[in-house]
C-alpha cells in the first residue's frame, strides 16, 4: 500500500505539473495512466476474461476523467494566482467551478461505473469504484495539504 500511496502522489504531481508543461503533458499523461493501471491490476484481482472485458471500458471513460481532473489542476492554478487578494466575486466564480467539476466528476464516474457493471460481478465493480474512490481521495488529501486558505 505504501507503493501504491507513492505513485498516487507521483500522479498528483503529473496532473497538476501538466498544465504547466504541454510539450510534455502527453508523456506525463501516460506515466500517470499507467502508474494507475498497475494499482488497479495489484487490486482488482481479475480473471483472464474479466480483465478483457474491462480494460476497454476503463480506457473508454479516463479520458473523460481526465479531462475533468485537468479542470480541478486548472481551478487550483486560478485559486493559487489570487489566493492572498481575492475578491468575493472571485471567490464566489471559484465556488462555482469548482461545484462544476464535481458534478462532471460524478457524472462521468456513473457512466463508467454502469459500463463497468455490465462486464464485471457486482462486488468487483464495487471494488474498483472503492480503489477510484480512494485514489481521488488520495489525491485531494495530497492537494489540500500544499493548497493555503485564502487570505
Amino acid at each position: 500500500m505504501h507503493l501504491q500511496k507513492f505513485l498516487l502522489a507521483l500522479i498528483v504531481v503529473a496532473i497538476s505539473t501538466s498544465v504547466f508543461a504541454d510539450d510534455t503533458a502527453e508523456l506525463r499523461k501516460k506515466i500517470m495512466m499507467d502508474q494507475k493501471k498497475l494499482i488497479i491490476m495489484d487490486n482488482m484481482e481479475f480473471t483472464e476474461e474479466e480483465a478483457q472485458a474491462f480494460w476497454p471500458v476503463f480506457d473508454k471513460h479516463q479520458e473523460s476523467l481526465f479531462q475533468v481532473n485537468q479542470r480541478g489542476a486548472k481551478l487550483i492554478l486560478a485559486y493559487a494566482s489570487v489566493y492572498q487578494s481575492m475578491t468575493d466575486e472571485q471567490a464566489t466564480q471559484l465556488i462555482d467551478e469548482y461545484f462544476d467539476i464535481q458534478d462532471d466528476r460524478l457524472m462521468v464516474m456513473k457512466k463508467m461505473m454502469l459500463d463497468v457493471e455490465k462486464v464485471l460481478p457486482g462486488k468487483k465493480a464495487f471494488r474498483y469504484m472503492q480503489i477510484e474512490a480512494k485514489l481521488a481521495a488520495i489525491g485531494r488529501y495530497e492537494l489540500a495539504k500544499e493548497i493555503p486558505l485564502a487570505q
